[in-house]
């Protein structure tokens, strides 16, 4: 049912609407053709998805009020600057709409410094609002998936896209990283930590959170374009740090950085210092960027306007997937001129089929340091939208 608030916003209501029907009608076509390719799959049971969607709240044993506060001081400067910055620093129109419709709750609490709400939000931000457009979230209402029971359809929707991602991940594994490095995973190595009471589905007594095929996968083609010894990786739009989990997991001599919006920023230190207390982290506002501090640190957050302050080929290979897809041609082009100047091996973007073009345009006409390696489509989403190709392209640096 469509809410009061709803008919006051004519083209919002019509788009809420459409993007109901269109989310049933795919739930209902994916269905059939779900059931005509695992039927027979032993790992199709419908309880894989109960037992991945089940309350994993974890307990509040330790007292991080420190780790709070300092992430809520990094906010508050990088929202305090963010003004003062070249208009291709600010957040799209998307993301504006995010923060209005869905971020307000945890923008108060990190403004206001109320650690208690923030807490509570980040210990279950799987499934709270404060990941919009960062946590891979199913189709229809909270309610139906985390309430006392999901209804059959929607479990074996959920369970087929699982699957096919598991098979697009064990066969691009097998085509890029396995060919480069001789290694091969088994869905173990796809386990997450407990943080934010994450979802998704549990194979061989293990949950492989939502997103955790794509995240693990783009970690693994990172390393995969590493030197053996100490390096440094730069990511655009890290989101809630999903990937550089698996990153920092399985390269322990890494530095990792993230350049994106003050909201994400803050949910990523707070999952990845959960995760990894042991290592030293440097946010806005506590020390300059430079060459000393991605020498002495293992991860640092920063908005995207520091991004200015990489030094030259400061890092080893730079990342981004679908975050400057949607930038305008000028914005684009300053991103990618940063990023050749910045990056000393490899340059890996993922983006839709329109966006692959564009980066090759922007990237010949500005006559930029970066040489297209290889290239090549790739389907993860093909199962929640038919048109949903994604383009991941590899550029070397230099001429």
């Amino acid at each position: 049912m469509l809410k009061l608030k709803h008919l006051r916003h004519p083209l919002r209501t019509a788009a809420i609407a459409k993007a109901r029907i269109d989310g049933r009608l795919n739930i209902h076509r994916a269905g059939r053709q779900i059931e005509r390719r695992y039927a027979a799959d032993p790992r199709y049971n419908l309880d894989n998805v109960t037992l991945g969607f089940a309350n994993r709240l974890a307990p509040e044993n330790q007292d991080d009020s420190a780790l709070l506060a300092r992430i809520c001081t990094a906010y508050r400067k990088a929202v305090e600057d963010q003004p003062f910055q070249s208009s291709i620093y600010r957040p799209t129109k998307w993301w504006q709409e995010v923060r209005t419709h869905c971020l307000s709750p945890v923008m108060q609490a990190l403004q206001t410094g109320d650690l208690d709400t923030l807490r509570s939000i980040y210990c279950n931000f799987f499934r709270d609002r404060c990941s919009s457009g960062l946590v891979d979230l199913p189709y229809g209402k909270p309610k139906a998936w985390f309430g006392p029971s999901i209804d059959n359809r929607r479990r074996r929707f959920y369970l087929g896209d699982a699957l096919h991602r598991l098979d697009v991940w064990a066969d691009m594994w097998t085509a890029t990283v396995a060919t480069e490095t001789g290694s091969y995973c088994t869905t173990r190595d796809l386990a997450g930590p407990n943080i934010g009471n994450p979802f998704g589905i549990v194979l061989d007594d293990v949950l492989i959170p939502t997103g955790a095929t794509y995240q693990h996968y783009c970690a693994h083609r990172i390393l995969g374009e590493l030197a053996p010894g100490p390096s440094a990786v730069a990511e655009i739009g890290g989101g809630y740090g999903g990937m550089a989990y698996y990153l920092l997991r399985d390269h322990p001599r890494l530095t990792y950085l993230d350049f994106d919006l003050p909201e994400s920023l803050a949910l990523t230190a707070y999952y990845l210092q959960t995760a990894f207390p042991e290592k030293t982290f440097l946010l806005y506002g506590e020390e300059e960027l430079s060459s000393k501090a991605i020498h002495q640190a293992d991860v640092i957050l920063m908005p995207l306007f520091e991004m200015q302050k990489l030094p030259t080929a400061g890092v080893d290979v730079s990342f981004s997937a679908n975050a400057i897809s949607d930038l305008a041609s000028e914005s684009l082009a300053e991103y990618l001129k940063m990023l050749a100047r910045c990056t000393r091996r490899s340059f890996l973007h993922i983006g839709s089929s329109e966006a692959a073009p564009k980066l090759s345009g922007e990237i010949l006409r500005n006559q930029l340091p970066l040489r297209l390696a290889e290239t090549h489509s790739s389907n993860w989403y093909i199962y929640r939208n038919r048109s949903a190709v994604e383009i991941e392209s590899l550029y070397h640096v230099g001429a």
